[in-house]
């Protein structure tokens, strides 16, 4: 038993974990389908937007992807005309990753995310301060252990 929780409770975390995971990958397949790509294309996308121009390296840090999968996606994300591979401005040694700015692609993001945000902004309402910081640490150390398993199962191929 972990920290006084019982098996029984333990068995309805794992189960509503794995429920969670499933909505959460085929929520962002149907994101990604929206816009003709795959739920990991999709997501490199969000990368992307977050951090703004990065090398592949640091996509690889931020998804736990090897460096040939990395190599493969911006390929794809490339021809699909969504990133481009440019010179970094301040050591033109380096080559980084960025987004070509496209309006269809962000009109359907909008469509897509817009009623979602407002669905969670609702959700949020529901914890006060404290228990969004404990479900902020929650989701960090999740998304930590997630990223090096993926590492891990990625080096086993």
């Amino acid at each position: 038993m972990t920290q006084g929780i019982t098996p029984e409770a333990q068995a309805a975390g794992a189960l509503l974990g794995r429920e969670f995971a499933t909505a959460m990958v085929v929520f962002h397949e149907a994101i990604g389908r929206l816009l003709g790509l795959s739920s990991v294309e999709r997501k490199c996308l969000d990368v992307l937007q977050r951090l703004g121009p990065v090398t592949a390296g640091t996509i690889g840090e931020h998804t736990g992807l090897t460096t040939g999968a990395v190599t493969g996606l911006v390929d794809r994300l490339e021809k699909a005309g969504h990133a481009r591979r440019t010179r970094d401005p301040h050591d033109r040694r380096k080559v980084v990753v960025e987004l070509v700015p496209n309006e269809k692609r962000d009109a359907l993001m909008a469509a897509a995310f817009g009623p979602f945000t407002d669905d969670m902004a609702k959700v949020a309402t529901n914890y006060d301060e404290a228990e969004l910081r404990a479900i902020g640490d929650w989701i960090r150390r999740t998304t930590d252990v997630l990223v090096a398993n993926t590492r891990r199962i990625m080096e086993i191929q």
